[in-house]
């Protein structure tokens, strides 16, 4: 994503650093989500910062910023999506079905933009620290 308006969109807020999204739930969110939490990725045995196949931690951490940015992407057009048909099932079907889909939006769409989000600015403080940039062994290093 080299658009201006994309690289000011994805470039982690000061506030994202904080405990705004550990206040919020985030990290328990991350855990259990049912396609791809902490739980279920450990149980599958999936690496996903894959650093030895990327060959050092600093390069394993810039490539899953990468793909969270993706994955971002896909949930707020998703959200987009999902809460103007909110809108339109509220304005002819009723106010349940209003709330119904932003109750579902937040949980399948918001939720998973701020775990992006709050995991972005957590690759942003340690490669800024320089403790990504170290190589490491697999399975070892910081959880993301």
């Amino acid at each position: 994503m080299s658009h201006p308006l994309a690289r000011w969109y994805f470039r982690p807020r000061a506030f994202e650093a904080g405990s705004l999204y550990p206040r919020l739930g985030v990290r328990l969110y991350k855990k259990v989500v049912p396609t791809s939490g902490e739980w279920i990725t450990r149980l599958r045995g999936i690496d996903r910062l894959k650093i030895a196949a990327a060959g050092n931690r600093g390069l394993a951490l810039r490539n899953y910023d990468s793909q969270t940015r993706t994955w971002e992407w896909r949930h707020l057009i998703s959200a987009i999506l999902l809460q103007a048909w909110a809108i339109v099932g509220g304005a002819t079907v009723g106010a349940e079905q209003f709330w119904a889909c932003s109750a579902i939006n937040l949980l399948v769409n918001i939720y998973p933009v701020m775990v992006q989000r709050f995991n972005r600015a957590r690759i942003a403080r340690i490669l800024q620290r320089g403790s990504g940039l170290r190589p490491s062994a697999q399975g070892t290093g910081p959880r993301i």
